[in-house]
């Protein structure tokens, strides 16, 4: 049975040239890392030809960081449980994976770190103590956020070189490794601005993807 998750994908001349170096990243955690790109700034004309050719572009481009021996949070990008589609390419930390996962405890929270109560998330409480890396503008909404306690494990993938995920489903990284695992999330948009769903992306890049992803 396919999952509806996650699949591999075959993308080699599409992968974004970016300088990781260029922020701090030592000492950070997950959540105390956070950049957003334009496509322009991949440095690949090629992947952003590739996207139009199939009717697509994006309008909301992420670079995240996992530390190594460290876990990102459980979260879904949106709080309507949409199957939202990313294309994520992953640079080191080879044998982390995305999780994915069901939970009986849903948070609905702001993406600012200062808007989340500490009382809601313990962890939160020593973000607010130091000195994060994140997007000025770091605000894009609300998302559904739960304990690991209060979940359980759906799916697990490596991500590889490129994967296409569906980050409406709560997610997370998981970074066993002691190699810094960076990615980049380029939400699908269609060419009129709206959010393209998981099932249409794996009709859209069928012809990329591995056979290998599918169970």
């Amino acid at each position: 049975m396919e999952n509806k998750y996650h699949r591999n994908l075959d993308l080699p001349n599409y992968v974004p040239n970016v300088d990781f170096s260029q922020w701090e990243s030592d000492g950070y955690k997950w959540l105390e890392f956070h950049k957003t790109l334009k496509l322009h700034q991949l440095n690949n004309q090629q992947f952003v030809d590739f996207l139009q050719s199939l009717g697509m572009t994006s309008f909301w481009i992420e670079v995240f960081y996992t530390p190594p021996g460290e876990d990102g949070i459980i979260h879904s990008d949106n709080t309507e449980w949409e199957d939202w589609a990313k294309i994520i390419f992953q640079y080191g930390a080879k044998g982390s994976t995305m999780r994915w996962w069901d939970s009986t405890n849903v948070l609905n929270l702001s993406t600012s770190i200062e808007q989340i109560s500490e009382k809601t998330v313990t962890e939160i409480s020593e973000y607010k103590n130091r000195k994060y890396d994140r997007t000025a503008d770091h605000y894009h909404g609300r998302i559904f956020y739960s304990h690991e306690k209060d979940s359980t494990l759906l799916h697990e993938a490596e991500i590889g070189s490129a994967s296409l995920a569906n980050v409406g489903v709560l997610h997370s990284s998981h970074n066993p490794t002691n190699e810094k695992r960076f990615v980049i999330t380029v939400a699908l948009f269609d060419l009129n601005g709206n959010r393209i769903l998981f099932d249409d992306a794996v009709q859209r890049l069928s012809p990329y993807i591995k056979t290998s992803s599918l169970i």
